[in-house]
């Protein structure tokens, strides 16, 4: 018995890692007291060499018993087993009865551990996961599918808001464009007062200096006459450029009715496309007149306003004409 135990351990400590990887129930149950016995070992005491053997022989069986599938120990393990197994009458009646059980009833107890370890208990349960996992599919399945079709319908909705939005900045860019038209028709209107008051200016300027300076009330004569042709250039002076700030006071209300006009259109300007789109396909010339009404001009040739440039033109040549 010393002999085998002898070769057991010594092929144990010759491949330390497989042994410590295959005999974990062994090593779990007895391991502690096999390293005590072989730390007490004494040649002379019977029971210690005995129990030595006894272990032995279990991590033995172990080992071999898990060896792997398609493997086999090797011939010398093998040939230890085999000659313990056929030399149990040699045994002691204690010795014998822990060969049979390492040989028989210990695998059996690895394999119970083995079944009712947790993570089999857990693997157990798989089948019944795999089921609820797979009713959790079809209903994370479905549910995606309604979150698909609420996510196309608020896309939809999105589009629609995208166009809106965009006609909206349109429509506040214009709003901000008559803003500053009608404060500039304002400005002009301003002028267009004070021009009107400054041509009245000098005419009653001229009565009061002439009533003043004769007693016998307006009259005109030789002494205030040379009064009159500054009266008169001063007057078309003033009338030309009060027209040219009625001209452009005139465009700028123009450009302001356009102005409010595009406002509008940008109101109903995409249901009209879509509907235009819809009915011109039926009929090209249904909405031909209400198309000409809405998109016709409001403003005259603005090419007919005169510039400041041709109100001194036409002082220069009334400046020549006269000398002339």
């Amino acid at each position: 018995m010393l002999e085998i135990s002898r070769e057991i351990v010594g092929a144990m400590v010759s491949d330390l890692r497989a042994w410590d990887d295959r005999c974990e129930f062994n090593i779990e149950h007895v391991g502690q007291r096999f390293f005590g016995y072989l730390d007490d070992f004494d040649s002379g005491n019977e029971k210690v060499i005995e129990k030595i053997f006894v272990f032995c022989y279990r991590f033995l069986c172990e080992f071999d018993f898990f060896v792997g599938p398609g493997k086999e120990m090797s011939m010398d393990l093998r040939s230890i087993k085999d000659r313990i197994q056929y030399q149990t009458e040699l045994l002691s009646e204690s010795v014998r009865s822990q060969v049979v059980y390492a040989s028989y009833i210990m695998p059996a107890n690895m394999i119970k551990q083995f079944v009712n370890h947790h993570d089999i208990n857990s693997f157990r349960g798989f089948s019944g996961a795999v089921e609820e996992a797979k009713k959790l599919k079809g209903e994370w399945n479905k549910e995606i599918e309604d979150k698909k079709k609420s996510v196309q319908v608020i896309g939809d909705k999105l589009k629609d808001y995208e166009v809106g939005f965009n006609f909206v900045g349109l429509y506040q860019g214009f709003s901000d464009l008559a803003k500053k038209k009608i404060l500039e028709a304002r400005w002009l209107l301003g002028w267009l007062v004070f021009m009107g008051v400054a041509i009245v200016a000098p005419l009653v300027a001229e009565v009061v200096f002439v009533v003043s300076s004769n007693g016998d009330g307006f009259v005109i004569n030789s002494d205030n006459f040379f009064l009159v042709f500054p009266l008169i250039s001063i007057e078309i002076v003033l009338i030309y450029f009060f027209r040219v700030v009625l001209f452009n006071y005139r465009s700028v209300k123009g450009q302001v009715d356009q102005i409010e006009l595009r406002k509008t259109l940008c109101q109903f300007i995409q249901s009209y496309a879509e509907y235009s789109g819809k009915i011109k396909k039926q009929d090209s010339g249904s909405l031909e007149k209400f198309e000409n009404l809405i998109f016709s001009g409001v403003l005259s040739d603005p090419g007919k306003i005169p510039s400041t440039y041709d109100g001194l033109e036409s002082l220069s040549e009334l400046i020549k004409s006269t000398r002339g």
